[in-house]
């Protein structure tokens, strides 16, 4: 009883580990892990059809019995080959670099990097064709080795410093070695060249060259410089002539804006003296007019009153005038008057014996018309004065 309760507690433990061994046993020899990079060949070497099967196996779990599957895995991503030195860790540079001999007879040392990868679907024919293993790797190196002394041994020394050659260079080996190892089952990615590497007589003629080509761009670039100064020289005399002409236009037109402007100052100002002068004269004429006009009034003013001073003294006023001017002419201190026998203060009897008479001897004259006879016969001696 107690025996049968220990073989059942142990039965069920036993029982996992035998299944885990079982599965890994199988792993082990029935299946088999292809990789995410890695794509398997299966050759079937026991059975009714025997050889390679004719399809690739992508990433995952295949059946890989021992006795009758034997696989072959390859990396199916890009894989580069590096044909350039490399430190071996022991003091020294392996050479894997390709040396190439120029078609001008020069050493040349050729860093190259091819990057490749298997077809894709292509793999079992590689299998086929080469084998197992890697050989393929084999292939690509030779086969780029080849290919880089056929192209780059056409090369001179002119063209091995010459950056567009290089490239034109390279683009050409990654097309030859693609036609190469098409028929491998190998695609180029692309070719890549990393250095160029000359003997000391190649590096310094290169170098001599170099500098030479320097020294021709240089006097090219002195002489196009010289060139443009001249082109300078010429725009700037160009503008200073232009510039010249336009001031001299601009005096020429101030020139002759100020004759013009003067030319008008001078009609304007003759202008002005002619109406002046027109004016002076119309004045002077309207002047002497008026003063002709008043000549001609005063004449016959003064033809009027000699006219009624002949007209007076043909009559009775011509007497009181003499009489006048005789009194006017006594001298009354030479005379000497007796008040009794005259009185002065008589007008009629100084008239009277002044030489004023009338039909009965005497005259009665007014003492107010008498004045203005004494003004007027002054006015007239007045004037008389005035025009000597």
């Amino acid at each position: 009883m107690h025996l049968g309760k220990l073989t059942a507690k142990y039965i069920f433990p036993i029982g996992i580990i035998l299944i885990i061994a079982l599965f890994i046993v199988g792993i082990k020899f029935f299946v088999i892990k292809v990789g995410a990079d890695q794509v398997g060949v299966r050759t079937r070497v026991w059975g009714v059809s025997r050889g390679i099967v004719q399809r690739d196996y992508g990433p995952g779990w295949h059946r890989a019995i021992s006795t009758i599957d034997q696989w072959d895995l390859y990396d199916i991503t890009v894989q580069t080959l590096e044909l350039a030195k490399e430190h071996s860790g022991l003091g020294h540079d392996e050479r894997k670099h390709c040396a190439v001999r120029t078609a001008d007879d020069y050493d040349v040392e050729i860093d190259l990097v091819v990057k490749y990868q298997i077809k894709r679907g292509s793999a079992w024919r590689l299998r086929q064709d080469l084998g197992v293993g890697e050989r393929y790797k084999i292939i690509v190196e030779n086969e780029s080795r080849d290919v880089a002394r056929s192209v780059f041994g056409k090369m001179v020394e002119k063209d091995l410093y010459n950056p567009e050659e290089k490239r034109k260079r390279a683009e050409e080996c990654q097309l030859k070695l693609m036609e190469r190892l098409e028929q491998r089952h190998l695609e180029i990615v692309d070719v890549l060249i990393l250095e160029i590497r000359f003997d000391p007589q190649l590096d310094r003629k290169i170098k001599n060259i170099k500098v030479a080509e320097l020294d021709n761009v240089l006097n090219k670039s002195k002489a196009l410089a010289a060139e443009q100064r001249g082109i300078t020289q010429t725009i700037e005399a160009d503008t200073e002539a232009i510039a010249l002409k336009i001031s001299g236009d601009r005096e020429r037109e101030i020139t002759v804006l100020d004759a013009e402007t003067t030319k008008q100052v001078i009609e304007r100002l003759a202008a002005a003296d002619k109406y002046l002068i027109e004016k002076q004269a119309e004045g002077d004429r309207y002047k002497q007019q008026r003063k002709a006009e008043g000549e001609l009034l005063i004449k016959l003013a003064n033809a009027e009153g000699e006219k009624l001073r002949r007209e007076a003294l043909s009559g009775l006023g011509g007497d009181i005038i003499v009489a006048m001017e005789a009194a006017r002419n006594v001298n009354l201190a030479d005379i000497n008057i007796s008040t009794i026998d005259l009185n002065l203060l008589d007008v009629d009897d100084m008239a009277t014996r002044l030489g004023v008479s009338d039909e009965k001897g005497k005259i009665r004259v007014n003492p107010q018309t008498f004045e203005e006879i004494k003004q007027m016969l002054d006015k007239k001696e007045k004037e008389k004065s005035d025009a000597k």
